[in-house]
C-alpha cells in the first residue's frame, strides 16, 4: 500500500517546443502509480539557462531567484494537495490529483471570480516573464472590465460564459466614450483582456472565441518630440520647487539618453561604464525587451547626474524617481511653467532623444536603434520619417524667404 502512494514530482524544460523568443516552456511532471502527466505552468526560459540537474533556472541568471521561488511554490502546493488526498481515506486517481493541483475541480462561473484568479496568477509572474508595468496594465484593464459590467449591465455577478463579441464591443465603447481613453490605448486594453481570457477560451468555458469577430485597429499616430528651442525653454523655466526641479532634471536626462521610465528608475552606478579614453556610457538591458542598450553619455547628461552625487564621481548620484503616473502629472505642470505648447510625459523624452538629439544631428539609424534597445531597426524607422518631414518643413520656410 505504501508503494502505491509513492509520487515523483519535478520540473523540465521542454526544448522540443519553442516560442518566437526562442524560449521553451517549463512543465511540472508528476509520476504516480506508473502514470505520468506534464502540466504546463505558463513559464518559459532559454534552454541554456535551465539546470536540468536541479530542475531549476540556473542561479547565474538574474531572474533565477523569483523564477525558482515560483517553482517552489507550485511544487509545495502540489505536495499539499497530494497529502490532502492521501490522508482523506478516499480513493483518488491521477486525474483527481492533476485537476485539484490546477484548481479545476470547480471552474469559476462568474466573470468577477475568474478575473480575481487570473489577477493572482499574473501577479506571481511579475519579474519572471511579466514586468511590473505590464502587470499594472493587466490590473487596470481588469478594474475597467468590472466597472463596465456594473455601469452597462447593472450587474455585479456577470456569467463568464456570456462574454462574447457584443460584450467586447460594448466594453470598447465604454473605454472610448465614458472613460475617454484614446483609440489605440483602448485597442491595447482589449489585447490585454484577450490574454486574461485565454485560459477560459482554451478550456471551452467561453465556447466561442469572440476576438476574431472584432474589427478594431490602431490608428497611425505622429509621435511627438521636443525641438532644441523647447528643450531650452524647459531649461530656463523659473521653478520655485526643488521637487519640480528634480522632475525636470530626470526628464531632460531621458531626453539626452533615450531611457524609458522603468529603465530610468532602475538605473544605478553599475550601469555606467568608463571607456579607456575617459568617456562614459550606459550599458543596460531594457526592462521591456531585454535588448541591451549602449548609450554614450553626453555632457548635459553627466552634469545632471553630477548635481545629485555626494562625491566627485557623478556615478554616485542618488535621486528619488516618482511613479510613472505621478511623474507625468508633474511634467504637465512643468510644461505649463515652461510655456511649452505640448503635453509633457516621460515617453516624450525618448522620442526627443531619437529625433532631436540623435537622428537630426546625423547619427546613423543603426546606432540610434542600438541605443534605444530596439529589437529590430523597423521600430526605429518611424523616427527617421519624422526627421525627414522636419527637414522638408524647414526647407519650405527657406524657400518662402526667397520667393
Amino acid at each position: 500500500m505504501q508503494k502505491l502512494m509513492q509520487i515523483h514530482m519535478n520540473f523540465l524544460c521542454r526544448q522540443d517546443r519553442e516560442n518566437k523568443k526562442g524560449e521553451s516552456p517549463i512543465v511540472f511532471r508528476i509520476i504516480f502509480r506508473k502514470d505520468r502527466r506534464d502540466i504546463y505552468i505558463g513559464l518559459y526560459c532559454s534552454p541554456k539557462d535551465w539546470n536540468s540537474y536541479t530542475g531549476m533556472l540556473d542561479t547565474k541568471n538574474k531572474k533565477s531567484a523569483p523564477f525558482n521561488k515560483n517553482l517552489d511554490s507550485i511544487k509545495y502546493k502540489a505536495i499539499q494537495v497530494f497529502d490532502e488526498l492521501k490522508y482523506s481515506g478516499l480513493p483518488f486517481t491521477m486525474d483527481d490529483l492533476v485537476n485539484k493541483i490546477k484548481g479545476n475541480e470547480e471552474k469559476p462561473t462568474l466573470l468577477a471570480e475568474f478575473l480575481e484568479i487570473r489577477k493572482s496568477q499574473l501577479k506571481m509572474r511579475v519579474l519572471i516573464d511579466i514586468t511590473p508595468t505590464t502587470y499594472e496594465k493587466y490590473e487596470r484593464v481588469l478594474r475597467f472590465v468590472l466597472e463596465f459590467v456594473q455601469f452597462d449591465y447593472k450587474l455585479k455577478s456577470f456569467p463568464l460564459v456570456q462574454v462574447d463579441a457584443q460584450f467586447l464591443e460594448r466594453f470598447f465603447q465604454y473605454l472610448r466614450m465614458i472613460r475617454k481613453i484614446e483609440n489605440n490605448t483602448s485597442v491595447k486594453y482589449l489585447g490585454a483582456f484577450r490574454t486574461v481570457l485565454a485560459p477560459a477560451i482554451q478550456d471551452g468555458t467561453i465556447r466561442k472565441n469572440p476576438f476574431p469577430e472584432l474589427k478594431f485597429k490602431t490608428k497611425k499616430v505622429h509621435k511627438g518630440y521636443l525641438t532644441n528651442e523647447e528643450i531650452d525653454q524647459i531649461l530656463k523655466a523659473d521653478l520655485k520647487s526643488t521637487h519640480l526641479d528634480r522632475i525636470r532634471d530626470q526628464f531632460l536626462f531621458c531626453c539626452y539618453t533615450g531611457l524609458a521610465y522603468i529603465d530610468l528608475k532602475q538605473l544605478g552606478k553599475s550601469n555606467i561604464r568608463k571607456e579607456q579614453n575617459g568617456n562614459y556610457f550606459i550599458e543596460k538591458p531594457r526592462q521591456k525587451t531585454d535588448q541591451m542598450s549602449i548609450i554614450p553619455l553626453i555632457k548635459p547628461a553627466v552634469e545632471i547626474l553630477n548635481k545629485y552625487s555626494a562625491s566627485e564621481d557623478f556615478r554616485d548620484f542618488n535621486w528619488y524617481v516618482l511613479t510613472n503616473q505621478k511623474m507625468n502629472e508633474q511634467l504637465k505642470v512643468l510644461g505649463k511653467l515652461s510655456g511649452i505648447g505640448k503635453s509633457l510625459h516621460v515617453h516624450l523624452a525618448r522620442h526627443t532623444f531619437a529625433t532631436t538629439i540623435t537622428l537630426s544631428n546625423g547619427v546613423p539609424i543603426e546606432s540610434v536603434s542600438s541605443m534605444l534597445g530596439h529589437a529590430t531597426i523597423r521600430q526605429t524607422q518611424h523616427y527617421a520619417k519624422v526627421v525627414a518631414l522636419k527637414l522638408k518643413n524647414d526647407m519650405e520656410k527657406v524657400n518662402q524667404m526667397y520667393s
